[in-house]
């Protein structure tokens, strides 16, 4: 009997502190209400004593956290709800949706939205959407889209969505889509597509595309895996190319890829060396050039470049020289009598050409060279349109 109502006892002790802890649970976690208007100085000192409380309009002067607001969220310092928001949340410092936003986001420092945000998001430093975005994206510093972007993100450093990007993405040093991108990038140093884009990406340094690239680069240094589109820049890259790359030096794979030397005499400049820099049939040529023929000038150093395409020519019953027509356009620059030095009388010029030539393979590894064009020079500190047209003829050899 004695042990019976040790057990008894220990068993209503037992139950009544179970009684109190629940009711003290309750206490600390009472149930969600809603208000039309909730008041914060800085929670829990507020008229929400719960953060699951929802309301149409909230105002906190420091510290405001709810469940949800279809309205206005309004703190001069930080506004953060668990779920959603439907409406608007401006804050001093931070404003912070747990999971979705649809409306607008406004704050001094930063924008979150834990899952998914439409609408716009405009922040001091940084705007962040955990999972998706539709709509605009405007940042200090970053905006970031943690898995896709639909729409547009504007940010004074860099702007990244974590998997695909539709839109834009404008940023002052770096603009990044994890997988593919559809529309267009714009950065100070470089943007990046880590799969495939079908988009115009331009940069101060860099653009990379992953993998297929359909659209435009525009860059120093532009990079695809495949080029179906085109690139303009100092240097172009494509592992494979089905596109236009526009470029001082085009690389490709290997068995697309060729290095000659070049070398011509010419009717503006007399003697002429350089390389020669093919991408299957595409070609630029960085050259030099010496003694000024139409000025009668023999101190005369020139630097130039031509970019051009080959179009092969079947051979006439299947065998002989293999032959082709180069098509190019460039540049040269005369620097004349003062080397490096701008003196009157003995103007530097300008010469902008379009050629055409013939070239037969003596050898894979030596071709003879010879063609015409049509030549534009512009005397140094004169206007373009003062310029005249002339024709030019050229003829040379290429080797190895």
């Amino acid at each position: 009997m004695r042990k019976a109502s040790i057990w008894t006892a220990a068993a209503a002790l037992f139950l009544i502190l179970t009684a109190q802890a629940g009711q003290e649970a309750k206490t600390e976690q009472p149930a969600p209400r809603h208000r039309v208007l909730n008041l914060s100085l800085y929670y829990p000192v507020s008229l929400n004593r719960s953060k699951l409380d929802t309301a149409n309009i909230s105002l906190s002067l420091l510290y405001g956290h709810l469940g949800s607001v279809r309205g206005l969220d309004l703190s001069l310092g930080a506004a953060a709800l668990e779920g959603s928001l439907e409406g608007v949340q401006l804050a001093g410092l931070i404003a912070a949706a747990g999971e979705s936003m649809k409306g607008g986001q406004a704050a001094g420092l930063i924008c979150v939205v834990g899952d998914r945000g439409e609408g716009i998001q405009w922040a001091g430093l940084g705007s962040v959407a955990g999972e998706e975005f539709a709509g605009l994206q405007i940042a200090g510093l970053f905006a970031v889209a943690g898995e896709r972007l639909k729409g547009a993100q504007v940010s004074g450093l860099f702007s990244v969505a974590g998997q695909a990007a539709k839109g834009f993405q404008v940023s002052g040093l770096f603009s990044v889509a994890g997988e593919d991108l559809d529309g267009f990038q714009v950065s100070g140093l470089f943007n990046v597509a880590g799969e495939n884009s079908r988009a115009l990406q331009v940069a101060g340094l860099m653009n990379v595309t992953g993998e297929t690239c359909r659209g435009l680069q525009v860059g120093l240094f532009n990079v695809a895996g495949r080029l179906t589109g085109v690139q303009i820049g100092l240097v172009n890259a494509a592992d494979e190319i089905e596109g236009i790359p526009i470029g001082l030096v085009n690389l490709t794979r290997k068995e697309d890829r060729r290095v000659q030397m070049a070398a011509w005499a010419g009717s503006v400049s007399l003697f002429n060396a350089g390389v020669k820099i093919w991408a299957k049939r595409f070609y630029s040529i960085l050259y030099v050039g010496g003694i000024n023929l139409p000025q009668s000038i023999r101190e005369c150093l020139g630097y130039g470049f031509q970019y051009g395409y080959a179009f092969p020519l079947r051979p006439s019953g299947g065998s002989g020289a293999r032959k082709r027509i180069d098509v190019d356009a460039g540049y040269l620059y005369l620097d004349n009598s003062s080397l490096f030095r701008h003196l009157e009388g003995t103007p530097d010029r300008h010469v902008y050409s379009a050629r055409g030539a013939l070239a037969i393979e003596l050898s894979p590894r030596v071709s003879l060279v010879a063609g015409v064009g049509l030549g534009y020079r512009v005397n140094y500190g004169t206007s373009f349109s003062g310029g005249s047209l002339f024709p030019l003829v050229f003829a040379g050899v290429e080797l190895f």
